[in-house]
């Protein structure tokens, strides 16, 4: 009975301990998607450069208020010595007239609310009368209060009525008035969106203008470069579209706050340009005062690579990807950075040319963690 008793007794602790396993197992965690980047040495050109798209200082988008179909468009010369609609790349005058929409209707809004208001005003002229005349006969006690009364109710009518319609006229000519749309700027004209004929809703968008006066150069910076920026410097920029030109331009704004998927803050270029030689979209490089050439050897990531590490915020790292036993994991690799270098940065020690790291992902993952590499 022994040997029964004690092989029993093994088989329900072995199904103890087979079931005190399955409670203590774990789901298994979801693998995080990242986009990881090679390590690659820092390239010695242009160094420290970073470049910016050029922008009008102002622009807005010009929209009817009211809808109807188009009628007219500012009439231009064109190349060929005829006269064509006014198009991007013209330029225009402060309240010049750009284009109209039918306005019939609502000049026959404005006759009717004229007419109305004409009409109201003759019957509070009627009841202007009629109160002097009873407010005499009241105070010498020939009329009686209560026709008093009512004479006074009808001229306060009729001044309520005169006043009403006075509003409605002049909301009248107003819409009528928006039939017009004119440029609230001396710039030029980026893109036309209308055609004579077309149904302009209201709020439809039909010309986008800008002054091109000043224009604005905008670039990423890290947090590491932005403190050695101050709005008011001066920085020198160059434009292959303008060869052997040194654009002298002013930091007009620092953005307050990193943006959070790449953590470069937007600094802004504002560059005088009365000559009109810089267009829209023209692209400059600069680089900023003090930004030394990386070494040929240093590594370099993406600005959007670093992170802090979980246990000390005053340190640099970056998360590599590893594969083991058939599975992708992220280990956590301190690191020590160097110069900017654009918008990436140059890394002396922690990583290794051709390491893996995770560029986009990287403030998700964890010591560790499963990862799957996308594109």
């Amino acid at each position: 009975m022994r040997p029964r008793t004690s092989v029993a007794l093994l088989i329900a602790g072995a199904m103890i301990c087979a079931l005190g396993c399955g409670n203590d197992s774990k789901p298994a965690q979801p693998r995080i998607a990242v986009t990881v980047l090679t390590v690659r040495e820092a390239e010695e050109p242009n160094s420290g450069a970073y470049t910016a798209s050029f922008q009008p200082s102002r622009q807005t988008a010009l929209a009817f208020q009211v809808g109807g179909y188009v009628d007219s468009i500012k009439q231009v010369p064109g190349a060929d010595g005829r006269t064509r609609d006014v198009q991007g790349g013209d330029s225009v005058n402060a309240h010049e007239l750009l284009a109209t929409v039918k306005s019939d209707t609502y000049q026959a809004q404005v006759n009717q609310a004229a007419s109305a208001l004409a009409g109201a005003q003759a019957v509070y002229e009627k009841a202007r009368r009629d109160f002097d005349r009873d407010s005499q006969l009241f105070n010498q006690h020939i009329i009686a209060r209560a026709g008093y009364d009512l004479t006074v109710e009808q001229y306060q009518s009729a001044q309520s009525q005169v006043a009403q319609s006075e509003a409605a006229l002049k909301q009248a000519q107003i819409n009528l008035g928006y039939c017009r749309l004119t440029s609230p700027m001396d710039g030029v004209i980026l893109e036309r969106e209308i055609e004579i004929g077309a149904l302009a809703e209201s709020s439809t968008v039909a010309f986008q203008v800008a002054d091109t006066s000043y224009m604005k150069a905008v670039f990423g910076c890290s947090d590491i470069e932005v403190g050695q920026l101050k709005q008011g410097q001066s920085q020198t920029l160059a434009a292959e579209a303008i060869p052997g030109v040194q654009l002298i331009g002013t930091i007009t704004r620092i953005a307050p706050n990193a943006d959070p998927a790449t953590r470069i803050f937007d600094v802004e270029i504002t560059v005088p340009n009365k000559d009109g030689k810089i267009r829209t979209g023209t692209i400059a490089s600069l680089k900023i005062a003090g930004a030394a050439a990386p070494s040929s050897t240093a590594a370099s990531l993406p600005l959007n690579a670093i992170v802090r590490p979980p246990d000390d915020q005053k340190d640099f790292a970056v998360y590599v990807v590893e594969d083991k036993s058939g599975r992708t994991l992220a280990h956590l690799r301190k690191v020590v950075l160097g110069e900017i270098v654009g918008n990436e940065i140059t890394v002396s020690s922690g990583v290794q040319i051709g390491d893996q790291v995770i560029v986009r992902g990287a403030t998700m993952v964890t010591e560790g963690a499963e990862v799957t590499i996308i594109p």
